[in-house]
């Protein structure tokens, strides 16, 4: 297995959950408005016993991100200040929860996860715990442990102060209400970078101000109406060796206050050997600094019902950026990069509404203790798996026989990618219709910019059920004679040649199944005249060019 897998469950049954109050007595069903309390009420001390039956994670295998997700049954009137720490029933098959096994009398995992509550939470809106991966990786070592086995944790008091504790539904207040556990799991290392001081992260605004120790502790991101705020963030720790395979990488974020609001960004990292921590004065903040060439749009929205709206994201809770797993390769494969260097990332403003921004916390807040972190699953060999054995990795439904090359029919050097993808989301396609994007100017002509992932059903070419059959790859540009009459531009012609080079090679695709839009056929002047020649170039000798 060389490909992240992932895991999603919820409590399944009344008696797998429950609070235990002072070490004492256990109740499987909460209070009586089932209602699991954790923390300190009125002196005594409350903590929550939860069990997942059926995880099918093997032994062994390497977390990479784990979490707890938790539906709060009270809305709280003033910010809170609740220390609790997360545990593991250390058992290989952990047993149901009663009076007279109790969490509290259970073994316990050596690794733990603390989690400090200090925002007021609103009632049944998720909250989401710091990544657990740790604490799940020593329970699937455990002699015994196999796929299919239960998983049990305990959340218990970690010193809060007396009326401070934290009420959540419990399982017999009906399916919907009970935790859940998301698992992403590999048999691959896995990283955790990490940001080592205030000089390590902080936020640029308008392109021209930084501040490493910014107001209230937040780093914001997106279009606050005001200002535009961008997010820098230099990770230590990795460990990674130069042209290791990076196989998943994800950015984690503690979010700062509860909102829906929706801003689109761009991610991308710093195209240096050792990152260099950000200068007080702003002289190497992130506009200044040379970029990867690769870069993950992160849309923190959705479509429900035709509408665009926001990701809810709960005060306290982390949430993960898309993969950019593309960034991190193109940075450990630089020339003079080593185990102990520095990672830079940021993420920029990309066409966010204004009012539409998410805040972070800053590594000033707590020193460290909300801080983001980079979380990487890597493999020491590169591997290039063929369109027939990797089914787990790519859906069932679209084995890829061909490559669709089709032109945006919009002005090539006025187009962005994310006005693009925004129109395709609001039509109700979930995302952009292409899995790939060639830009033009607006975006850095002949950037790569990856659209829908490969392993989802495209929505570009309706003929033939194409969209179950292929890939497709969208260049940015009017290319028809009779409408735009524009060219296709060197450097959009070299990103597409290594493209088609690229995804033929890891699908097993022949350059005689490589086909403009139109000649699949459809009833469209798609790619147009001027592009259509370079592809029946390229299906006959492998070029694009003489």
């Amino acid at each position: 297995m060389n490909y992240i897998s992932e895991i999603h469950t919820a409590i399944s049954e009344t008696g797998d959950d429950g609070r235990e109050q002072d070490n004492t007595t256990w109740n499987s069903k909460g209070n009586a408005g089932n209602v699991i309390t954790v923390g300190n009420l009125s002196g005594s001390i409350y903590s929550a016993g939860l069990r997942f039956r059926n995880v099918p994670i093997p032994k062994d295998a390497k977390i990479v991100l784990a979490r707890l997700r938790i539906r709060p049954a009270v809305t709280d009137s003033a910010d809170p200040d609740i220390k609790l720490v997360i545990k593991g029933i250390k058992e290989p098959d952990t047993r149901p929860f009663t009076q007279a096994s109790r969490p509290s009398q259970r073994a316990k995992t050596v690794n733990v996860t603390a989690w400090h509550i200090i925002k007021k939470w609103e009632v049944h809106e998720w909250a989401q715990t710091p990544n657990i991966a740790l604490i799940i990786e020593e329970m699937v070592a455990q002699d015994g442990w196999k796929a299919g086995n239960s998983l049990g944790f305990e959340i218990k008091d970690n010193g809060s102060a007396s009326g401070q504790a934290e009420s959540l539904w419990d399982k017999s207040k009906g399916d919907g209400y009970q935790a859940e556990l998301d698992v992403w799991y590999t048999n691959k290392a896995v990283a955790i970078g990490t940001l080592a001081g205030t000089d390590r992260d902080g936020v640029e605004i308008n392109k021209g101000i930084w501040q490493s120790n910014p107001a209230g502790n937040v780093i914001a991101l997106g279009n606050d109406g005001a200002s535009i705020n961008e997010g820098g963030f230099i990770f230590s720790a990795l460990n990674i060796p130069r042209y290791a395979s990076i196989l998943g990488a994800w950015l984690l974020l503690t979010e700062a206050d509860q909102n829906n609001r929706f801003p689109n960004l761009l991610i991308k990292g710093f195209a240096e050997d050792d990152a260099t921590p950000f200068a007080s004065d702003g002289s190497n903040r992130p506009s200044t600094r040379s970029k990867t060439n690769a870069q993950i749009e992160w849309t923190i929205g959705h479509t429900e019902d035709g509408v665009f709206v926001g990701e809810h994201w709960s005060a306290n809770s982390v949430y993960e950026s898309p993969d950019i797993k593309e960034i991190i390769q193109e940075i450990i494969d630089r020339e003079g990069w080593t185990t102990s260097s520095k990672l830079g990332l940021v993420l920029e403003n990309l066409s966010s509404w204004s009012g539409q921004y998410k805040l972070p916390w800053d590594w000033i807040k707590n020193n460290g203790e909300f801080a983001a972190k980079l979380v990487v699953a890597w493999d020491y060999i590169r591997t290039v798996d063929s369109s027939q054995k990797d089914v787990p990795k790519y859906e069932k439904g679209n084995y890829p026989e061909y490559i669709i090359v089709h032109h945006s029919a919009t002005p090539r050097d006025g187009t962005r990618f994310a006005t693009i993808k925004n129109n395709h989301i609001g039509i109700g396609w979930g995302d952009i219709a292409y899995h790939h994007w060639i830009a033009g100017a607006m975006d850095g002509d002949g950037t790569h910019m990856p659209g829908r992932p490969e392993n989802k059903i495209g929505a570009h070419t309706d003929t033939q059920k194409m969209n179950y059959r292929s890939i497709g790859i969208a260049v940015c540009g009017d290319f028809h004679p009779a409408s735009g009459n524009e060219q296709p531009t060197p450097e959009q012609l070299a990103t597409l040649q290594t493209l088609l080079d690229t995804v033929r090679k890891a699908r097993g695709i022949p350059k005689e199944r490589v086909l403009g839009h139109r000649e699949t056929p459809d009833t469209t002047n798609c790619p147009g005249d001027n592009l259509l020649s370079y592809i029946q170039q390229y299906r006959a000798t492998g070029k694009l060019q003489p």
